[in-house]
């Protein structure tokens, strides 16, 4: 299946540009990356490329760091919250086999092996993570899924 990208999806800005746009190191980024919370699109050459919605994600991730003082064990446990489950509308038997939906204090795309009804879509690519790159207030995020906070 191909996907056809929006605009915002579109990987256009170089990790140099995205960096000073958001006002952090390059090196910051590429922790932001190892620590699973960015995704940034890798060209045939290994360079980043960041979209309008990575850039968004990188921007609420900092709220969540300079304005709530969170880290990121805090900011990960904080999106392992979003009911991927409903989201992706698992079946009961999907559920019980699925980590994130018993027990975990990291967002689903970190989990290691992720069933295979999980593991066929590239995390990047997920709706879940997609919700979760525009969204810097997690009880508003909840809240649009009939969770009660």
């Amino acid at each position: 299946m191909v996907e056809i990208l929006t605009e915002n999806d579109r990987p256009q800005f170089s990790i140099g540009v995205v960096a000073e746009m958001i006002g952090v190191s390059v090196h910051a980024l590429r922790t932001y990356e190892t620590a699973g919370l960015v995704y940034p699109f890798r060209t045939n050459s290994t360079r980043r490329m960041y979209s309008e919605n990575d850039i968004s994600r990188l921007r609420n991730i900092r709220i969540m760091i300079e304005d709530r003082g969170l880290n990121f064990a805090g900011i990960k446990a904080l999106m392992s919250l979003a009911p991927c489950w409903d989201i992706k509308n698992c079946t009961a038997s999907e559920r019980a086999i699925c980590p994130a939906f018993k027990d975990t204090v990291e967002p689903c795309w970190l989990i290691e092996n992720k069933p295979h009804f999980c593991s066929e879509e590239e995390c990047k690519e997920c709706q879940v993570y997609k919700e979760l790159t525009l969204s810097s207030n997690m009880k508003q995020y909840l809240q649009s899924h009939g969770k009660t906070v």
